[in-house]
């Protein structure tokens, strides 16, 4: 700091001009700050649910919402734009108590690594697109027995034992990273599903999974053993995670086009995606 900082101003005049000084270099952090575009890290994902916008942070899986009507929306590319009805109110960018909320929310977000400057690194704040499914891949027929086999359970178990095992002892980005890129890697991948194949191997799965666990509040390790298990046999659906407000919840399931494979569609309908693998 220069000598004259240090010195005792007597006269008023002289400390005036210090905190006015003061106040523009502080005003003039903040402009920098705030004026660049940032991008979502390459680990966070988006989307709108109801009146929030919605972070899923997969580097320390958790969530974080705010009102689509923030106006940190302004600084972050591809912000969602709230929605027609949105009621939430809106700050005055000039006001000082705007700013200075804004460069704590921004700061503290860049400090947690959600957002980067670097549009090599980072992306876009645009939301996920996933059919709505329109209907179940399984019908429950309690007075039918599907048809089943030894291959059939011993797949179910090694699905469920290395999904227990990945949630148990992996970062959940780490398996979601694992997920996608078996999937990648298989050149017979395909978005088109032919129903008729996949069906008998779900009706399989959900008959035999009660032998190794309930999918009741267990999405998570339901939805990871049905992606294991379907692709052992070459079939590799969407991964889909959802979530949704007031009260906050969020959810997980397996579906491709308009066929969900483990849930409901009236169910799924309530939740807005934001992750697909």
């Amino acid at each position: 700091m220069p000598d004259v900082f240090r010195q005792p101003f007597q006269e008023k005049c002289a400390r005036s001009w210090l905190i006015e000084q003061t106040r523009h270099a502080r005003s003039g952090t903040s402009d920098i700050l705030m004026s660049a575009s940032y991008f979502l890290s390459p680990h966070v994902h988006v989307c709108v649910a109801g009146k929030q916008v919605v972070l899923l942070d997969l580097e320390r899986d958790k969530y974080l919402s705010m009102a689509s009507a923030s106006p940190i929306g302004r600084w972050v590319r591809g912000w969602p734009a709230p929605p027609a009805d949105s009621t939430a109110p809106k700050q005055d960018p000039a006001s000082p108590s705007g700013s200075d909320a804004e460069n704590r929310l921004l700061a503290k977000m860049i400090e947690q690594g959600l957002l980067v400057k670097d549009p090599s690194i980072g992306k876009e704040a645009s939301p996920v697109v996933a059919e709505p499914p329109e209907y179940a891949m399984v019908e429950y027929d309690l007075n039918s027995r599907p048809s089943t086999t030894l291959e059939h359970l011993w797949r179910v178990c090694t699905a469920y034992t290395c999904a227990k095992w990945a949630l148990r002892r992996r970062p959940i980005k780490e398996v979601v990273q694992a997920a996608r890129l078996r999937k990648k890697a298989d050149s017979c991948a395909s978005d088109r599903l032919d129903a008729e194949t996949v069906r008998p191997l779900v009706t399989a799965f959900v008959y035999l999974r009660p032998l190794f666990f309930t999918s009741k509040e267990a999405c998570l390790l339901d939805s990871l053993t049905l992606v294991n298990f379907l692709a052992g046999y070459g079939v590799f659906p969407q991964w889909v995670f959802g979530v949704k407000t007031d009260p906050f919840y969020a959810h997980c399931w397996v579906q491709q086009g308009g066929f969900v494979f483990n849930d409901t569609p009236d169910y799924i309908r309530g939740f807005s995606p934001i992750l697909v693998v």
